[in-house]
Parts: C-alpha cells; structure tokens; sequence
C-alpha cells in the first residue's frame, strides 16, 4: 500500500515536467512556428506545469504525506484523502486533459495538417490518480493490515 501510494505521488509530480499533449504539423516542425508566432509555438508541446500551474505538485507531495499516514500510522482518514487525492488527479485528466489530447487549438486554426496526441504525462496523471485511490482503498477495506 506504501508503495502504491509513493508511485502514485511520484508519477503526479514527474506529470508537471512531462508532455501532456503534443501538437505534431504534418509538413513541418513547430519550431518553425517560432520564427513567425512564438506565443502560438508554445502550445506545440504542453507539459503539465502549464497545464495544471502546482496543482499536481502540491496533490504529488499531499499523496506522498497521507500514504504514509495510511500505510505506516493506519490512519482511516489519511486514506480516504487517498481516495480524494486520486479522484481530483483522476478528474483533471479524464475532464481537462483527455479531451483537449485531440484538440490541436490555435495551431489547428491556422495550420490544416496540424494534429494533437496525448504525451506521457497524461498517462502519468491517470496511473498516478488510479493508484492514489487503490491505495487509499485498501486500507479503508483492510484498516488492520
């Protein structure tokens, strides 16, 4: 359960340095872009600090603090703010982050053959917030192990 809940703070907080979604153009590079709109340039590659601004670094360092309270002091109510953790992690990406994956924005709008996928970090942000809530639900189901 420690483990789980260590890997789950650790992948929320290597999502805010990670690539969330990624805007690829099909007959060029967006460091061309640079040269003639440097503010539209950086929307290419969006990581999760600017995605999120600290929220996944302070719900990592949260997740680190309460799994520990769970697994070593069997604490009930740090592992139901596992489960709250992971359910707020879970949200940002099934409802921010998932379905802006395919949505290239201004790119889109001013380059036809641009496309957007989902970076690591967004599967970083899902297991992570998917372990939070495991974690904090094996000690609620199992408080004496």
């Amino acid at each position: 359960m420690a483990g789980a809940a260590f890997l789950a703070g650790a992948l929320m907080l290597l999502t805010e340095v990670t690539t969330v979604i990624s805007v690829e153009l099909e007959s060029t590079r967006c460091e061309v872009i640079y040269d003639s709109s440097p503010e539209l340039a950086d929307d290419c590659s969006q990581k999760g600090f600017e995605r999120h601004s600290v929220a996944l670094l302070l719900l990592g360092l949260l997740t680190f603090a309460m799994g520990a309270g769970a697994a070593f002091g069997r604490s009930r109510p740090a592992a139901v703010a596992l489960i709250g953790i992971g359910t707020i992690v879970l949200l940002l990406a099934l409802v921010r982050d998932l379905p802006a994956a395919d949505d290239a924005g201004l790119i889109g709008r001013q380059y036809a053959q641009a496309s957007a996928h989902a970076g690591a970090g967004l599967w970083f942000e899902l297991i992570g917030g998917l372990l939070a809530v495991v974690a904090g639900l094996v000690r609620v189901i199992r408080p004496e192990d």
